[in-house]
């Protein structure tokens, strides 16, 4: 699984202006033909080739030593599914690699801070999600995210035919067998409430998902206590052993539809907040000042939402524009070719969280671009 604790990990990487770390995304899904025959590591290696060239590139040994083992472990690399994350810099002994089973681009970065944003688009694309498939006899506790599909619990119950088969009703009525078929079901859900309640608690989810026939996901929706009923985002009709492709797919028409939603929702709420002064500012300016006062408690991003700009190498403030020297406190202001990147990083070391919208929210943020709401 991949979380928020992820990236606060990532965050105590120990940067500094002598500092560097190479942070790759590769796309290996073997669907794609440009990918076969190990042709992702060719790809890699145009990118880190060009970027060699680049003129500006800073401590370029250290490039070379870090693109050489990352290569090194590619090619010895099997490929065990659609995208593949990397953060390396082996002069402070570190290594991050995770392997993902949806498409990520293939990028390159040489920065003093870890390239987390693409990550963060994973995680809003796909967040954690506790899906529990079930039937009458037989169910299935799983958490499914960009990093694949874990089962955490199986449940087995024995439940008897709700109808009488022949030479057994003279043993039992048929209304005494309904009764104890019925009984047996509702024991059985309960079992996987407990479960679920184990998995969702354990690992601090807020969403759930219910699969099965339709009337044993109506029955579980039922019994679910109300604190689990209110993380019930959807149900989708699959069988108990779908595979992971096939859960994805119907997990993201669920997804879609429930964040779609929720996002168009909170920027709203934004937007009103910003224009009463209530706890919350619209644009680069505000945010970055509310960022420096460490008051922003969630950053809100449109996806498309690009900018450059600048920070001080001694105050570590970040700036759209400015002089060669930082206004507050006189240190050099070096580039920042990815603002918005840097900003996130800061939101989360003071333990806040970074949103980023699309469709309709990223519409309604486009005049600003960027937003954030406030702790105080």
């Amino acid at each position: 699984m991949i979380s928020y604790d992820d990236i606060r990990q990532l965050q105590q990487y120990p940067s500094g202006p002598d500092s560097c770390i190479l942070s790759l995304y590769v796309n290996i899904d073997q669907s794609n033909a440009a990918n076969l025959n190990r042709g992702f590591i060719t790809q890699v290696e145009n990118l880190v080739r060009r970027m060699a060239d680049d003129q500006g590139l800073s401590h370029r040994e250290h490039f070379a030593a870090e693109c050489e083992r990352a290569l090194a472990f590619l090619n010895d690399y099997s490929a065990r599914g659609k995208g593949l994350v990397i953060f390396s810099d082996s002069k402070q002994d570190f290594w991050w690699q995770r392997d993902l089973q949806v498409e990520v681009p293939t990028g390159v970065r040489w920065s003093q801070m870890p390239w987390v944003r693409p990550l963060l688009e994973l995680l809003e694309d796909h967040d954690t999600f506790a899906v529990v498939l079930t039937d009458k006899q037989r169910a299935r506790v799983l958490t499914v995210d960009a990093s694949g599909m874990e089962q955490h619990a199986e449940v087995l119950s024995d439940v008897p035919n709700k109808h009488a088969t022949t030479g057994t009703d003279h043993i039992m009525s048929q209304t005494q067998m309904q009764r104890d078929h019925t009984e047996h079901v509702r024991a059985h859900v309960h079992r996987v409430i407990d479960e679920l309640t184990n998995v969702v608690d354990r690992l601090n989810l807020a969403r759930v998902v219910i699969g099965g026939p339709v009337e044993a996901t109506s029955t579980l929706a039922n019994e679910l206590p109300k604190r689990l009923q209110q993380m019930v985002i959807g149900t989708i009709g699959v069988p108990l052993d779908a595979n992971y492709e096939r859960l994805s797919n119907e997990l993201r028409k669920v997804q879609q539809q429930s964040e779609g939603e929720d996002e168009a929702r909170m920027v709203e709420s934004l937007i009103t907040a910003a224009m009463k002064g209530d706890r919350a500012v619209l644009g680069i300016g505000e945010t970055l000042s509310a960022i420096q006062q460490q008051r922003v408690y969630r950053l809100i991003v449109a996806r498309d939402y690009r900018l450059a700009g600048k920070e001080c190498n001694a105050c570590h403030i970040l700036v759209v524009d400015g002089e060669a020297q930082c206004s507050f406190c006189g240190g050099d202001l070096q580039p920042a070719p990815d603002l918005i990147n840097r900003a996130s990083h800061r939101v989360i070391e003071q333990a806040g969280k970074v949103q980023i919208v699309s469709g309709a929210a990223a519409d309604k943020l486009a005049g600003s671009g960027v937003g954030a709401v406030l702790r105080f």
